[in-house]
Formats: structure tokens, sequence, C-alpha cells
């Protein structure tokens, strides 16, 4: 730990080791009813994913932003915040967005977990290719944030 603190000269003050490191296990875990009885789950708590490619915060924004034009919607239309009608336009928007961005934060979990050559050749192509088509690689980024839902 002398290391740590000389390298960020000493402005946090003396580090120290104050227990045995732990870690916990990544599950990835999607709630069956994101609206049930007035209450609404959004981000983490409607959901969670593997940190792979860091979308965690990203499906919550988007969570957020759904669910809010979509209790705006409501509201200009004369409804109840709570109405079932509205809720269950936010999980309908979101639930199949969310499931299909875990599935495919799955998917390059396994493929990037693989190290059977023949497979790291493909991955890999594959990576360079999508990094050399701009319109591929612009597409699947806008995605991937959220800016085209």
């Amino acid at each position: 730990m002398y290391e740590l603190t000389k390298a960020i000269e000493g402005r946090l003050g003396n580090i120290e080791w104050c227990d045995k490191r732990l870690t916990f296990p990544l599950r990835q875990r999607h709630s069956v009813d994101y609206v049930k009885n007035n209450v609404v789950l959004i981000g983490d708590a409607a959901h969670s994913i593997h940190p792979l490619a860091g979308q965690g915060v990203n499906l919550g924004f988007l969570d957020a932003a759904v669910l809010a034009r979509e209790l705006h919607h409501g509201i200009e239309v004369g409804r109840e915040l709570a109405d079932p009608s509205v809720l269950g336009r936010y999980q309908r928007k979101r639930k199949g967005h969310n499931l299909g961005m875990m599935w495919l934060m799955e998917g390059f979990k396994h493929l990037f977990a693989e190290q059977a050559l023949p497979i790291r050749w493909l991955r890999n192509i594959g990576m360079s290719g999508v990094d050399n088509i701009s319109v591929v690689k612009n597409n699947l980024a806008r995605r991937a944030m959220g800016l085209d839902w």
C-alpha cells in the first residue's frame, strides 16, 4: 500500500489494508414485472446485467427517460399517474429492449471467454470488420447508448 500512497502523493492520507479482499458473483437478473400494484421498477431494481460493456447504467437511464415520457403523455391525455395503461406502456417499451441487451451481453461474455483459436480468430475478424465499417460501428454505438429507441 506504500506504493499507492506514494503514487497519489499522500493526498488521501496513509492507505492501508483493513480487511481481506472479497468478491461477489456477477449475475444477470430480470424482473418478470416492471409494474405491479402501483409500484414501478427501473434500472437495477428491474434488471441487472453483467458489467462487461458498462450497459447497466445506460439501461437504467433509458428506463427513467421512457417512464418520464410515458408519465408526461399520460398527464397530457388526462390519465392518473398510476393508470395501468400508462405504466404498461413503459413496461412494454423497455422490457424487450432490456432483454435484448442482456442477451447480447451474455453472448459477448461467452464469446470473449472462449479460448479456442478458431473462435478467437473469427471473433477478432468480426470485431475488426465492425470497427472498420463506420456505418455499422456508429449504428451499434447509437443503439448501445440508447439513442435509437
